[in-house]
């Protein structure tokens, strides 16, 4: 998992998988911006906006389960993002159900048990596309301040943002890295200049991990999803699923 703020570089890192040669599929909702050089590293992408896309008969999850796809990464593409879409398709089924819970009055809007099928659902999709091993999986999230788990005086930490009490630590609990990316500036005599920083040490200022112990330094400077495997000895090429009818999948599927 990566964290960031939007607009540092989480989904141009995943993109360089496909860059590197590797099959590459991108999950993502409609409402995500993707950045030029993701679009132009040739990665497949799949949209998701309900629930049937992601783990219908006909969704993804079951289409990476069980067809012999070849895709050697694939990423969710933004975590963030994404719940608060699947949590408009729960909502939408709801007001299907029960219109008077459409209306503005106070007696109308989401209430705890629309955001708790939401998280439940998002926990049994990542439990379940964690267990296929037959291609690397990761998840990019924006990151949110929350309260650091060790300090008693008061103190916070950036952590990955995922909706819901205790979703942050139950999903990380799932990866073996989770990674903090951050834009660091660099003033020369020549002119300004930026580079990238992928954390995979916890401090005091993000959670991170790294289950590998694969990077002494606990970073990576101008990371790549090569850089990373290489480090930790990640096998390039994966098993794959016998060979199965291709499904028709729910959501919509764009090669970039």
């Amino acid at each position: 998992m990566v964290h960031a703020y939007p607009g540092w570089g989480k989904t141009a890192f995943a993109a360089t998988a496909a860059e590197a040669g590797y099959k590459t599929l991108f999950i993502r909702s409609p409402m995500d911006q993707v950045p030029k050089r993701a679009l132009q590293a040739g990665a497949d992408q799949y949209e998701v906006t309900t629930w049937e896309d992601m783990m219908g008969g006909d969704g993804i999850l079951e289409y990476l389960r069980m067809a012999d796809h070849g895709y050697e990464w694939v990423w969710l593409d933004c975590l963030s993002i994404i719940q608060d879409v699947l949590l408009d398709d729960v909502w939408a089924a709801v007001v299907a159900e029960k219109p008077g819970r459409g209306t503005l009055t106070p007696a109308g809007g989401l209430d705890r048990g629309e955001y708790g099928r939401n998280m439940e659902r998002i926990q049994q999709w990542v439990r379940h596309i964690v267990g296929v091993n037959t291609f690397h999986f990761g998840i990019t999230c924006h990151p949110m301040e929350q309260q650091h788990p060790t300090n008693d005086e008061g103190g916070s930490l950036l952590a990955p943002y995922v909706q819901g009490k205790n979703m942050t630590e139950k999903i990380c609990g799932y990866m073996n890295i989770v990674a903090f990316l951050e834009v660091m500036d660099e003033d020369d005599d020549d002119a300004p200049k930026s580079r990238r920083r992928l954390h995979v040490r916890e401090n005091s200022r993000f959670y991170a991990k790294d289950l590998y112990d694969a990077f002494p330094l606990g970073y990576i400077d101008d990371p790549t999803v090569k850089k990373l495997m290489e480090g930790v000895g990640a096998p390039s090429k994966l098993p794959t699923r016998r060979a199965t009818p291709t499904r028709r999948r729910g959501g919509r599927r764009k090669t970039a």
